[in-house]
Formats: C-alpha cells, sequence, structure tokens
C-alpha cells in the first residue's frame, strides 16, 4: 500500500526485443493446442491485458483513497492545533 512518507522506489517491468522470442513461442504452443490463429491468440492477450490494466486502476484507487484519507488525518491535526492555539489565546485575553 502507498504511505505518506517513505514512497518505495517503482517497479518497472520493461519489455525488450528479447521478450518477443519467448512471447512467440508461447503463441505458436497455444496456436496448436487450442486450433485457433495467431491472430486469435493475440486478441486473447490483449484482452487479458486490458483485464490486468482495469486490475491495476482499481488497485491505484485504493491506494489514492488511502493515501487521501491520511493527508486528511494529518490536515484535521493541523486544525485541531491550530484551534487549541486559538482557544489559549482567547483565554490570555
Amino acid at each position: 500500500m502507498g504511505t505518506l512518507y517513505d514512497q518505495q522506489p517503482r517497479d518497472y517491468k520493461p519489455v525488450s526485443i528479447e521478450h518477443v522470442g519467448g512471447f512467440l513461442n508461447e503463441v505458436s504452443e497455444l496456436v496448436k493446442k487450442h486450433k485457433v490463429s495467431v491472430a486469435d491468440v493475440i486478441e486473447a492477450h490483449k484482452v487479458l491485458e486490458l483485464k490486468r490494466r482495469n486490475d491495476l486502476y482499481v488497485a491505484n484507487g485504493d491506494i489514492y483513497d488511502e493515501l487521501m484519507a491520511g493527508i486528511g488525518k494529518e490536515i484535521q491535526k493541523v486544525a485541531d492545533s491550530i484551534e487549541k492555539l486559538s482557544d489559549s489565546i482567547e483565554r490570555k485575553d
């Protein structure tokens, strides 16, 4: 989960040309196994990527909500401190 004060480094997942061979081998195996076209396998992969992307948006929204709640708590602490200072100044007058 996210944090207000200690952000972990992002875990980038780079893709390079070396990954193409492995991907093509996997596609070829699926074409044979399921007796479908290469285009069908690639289209199915695109659908799974869309699902993954949607899941990431949901997870990011959850993290964002938690961060906003944390910021809200910090702002409330500041507001409470200001109110206490104001009350103490008013009592001295």
